[in-house]
C-alpha cells in the first residue's frame, strides 16, 4: 500500500472514530440545566456551592454562554478535608478559596476521554497548575502535590460545560 493511501486510511479512520465518539451517539451533547443548577439541586454538593457563593463565582458556572468542565468534589470529599458548608468560607482567605475553586475548573468542556487519554498529560486549570490523568484510561488524576483524586462519575453534561465528580479536593499549593 502507498504512503498517501494509508494516509487517507488514516484519516478516514480517525475521522469516523471522532465522530462516533464525540456526536454519533449523542454522549457529550449540551444538557439542560447549567453546572450551577446540576450543583444546586444534586445534594451531594453543599460545600461546593457555600464555597462558590462566598467567593463571587457562582455566577461562572451559571453563565449560559461558558464552556467549562469543573471536576467537582462531592461533600464527602471536602469532609474529608475537613471542610464543610458551615467552615468552608472561613477556612481560607477569599482568595485562597478562589484559586483553590478555580483550580478544579478548565475554560473548554473536556469529555472524559480528552481527560484520560494519558500518562503525563497535563490539563492546564483556570487557577494555573494543572492536574494529569494517572495513566492511560486510569479516572485517577494527581493534582499539584502529586495526590491522587478519583473520577467517580464522569461527563455529566451540562448546557455550559460538563461535570465530572470527583472523591478529593485538588490543590494547587500546600494549604
Amino acid at each position: 500500500m502507498n504512503f498517501r493511501r494509508a494516509l487517507t486510511y488514516t484519516f478516514l479512520a480517525v475521522f469516523c472514530l471522532t465522530s462516533l465518539t464525540f456526536a454519533g451517539d449523542g454522549r457529550f451533547r449540551p444538557g439542560d440545566q447549567t453546572i450551577a443548577e446540576i450543583a444546586a439541586t444534586n445534594g451531594n454538593f453543599n460545600t461546593l456551592v457555600a464555597a462558590l457563593i462566598c467567593t463571587d463565582l457562582l455566577g461562572a458556572v451559571s453563565d449560559p454562554g461558558a464552556e467549562l468542565t469543573v471536576f467537582a468534589p462531592t461533600d464527602s470529599a471536602f469532609a474529608d478535608a475537613g471542610l464543610n458548608p458551615g467552615n468552608v468560607c472561613t477556612t481560607f482567605s477569599e482568595s485562597d478559596l478562589a484559586t483553590i475553586l478555580l483550580y478544579h475548573v478548565v475554560g473548554e468542556r473536556r469529555p472524559s476521554p480528552s481527560v484520560i487519554n494519558g500518562r503525563n498529560k497535563s490539563i492546564t486549570m483556570l487557577a494555573g497548575g494543572s492536574i494529569r490523568p494517572e495513566g492511560r484510561r486510569s479516572l485517577t488524576l494527581l493534582d499539584n502535590l502529586d495526590r491522587e483524586v478519583n473520577i467517580t462519575m464522569p461527563d455529566i453534561l451540562a448546557s455550559n460545560g460538563i461535570v465530572h465528580v470527583v472523591d478529593g479536593v485538588l490543590l494547587p499549593f500546600v494549604p
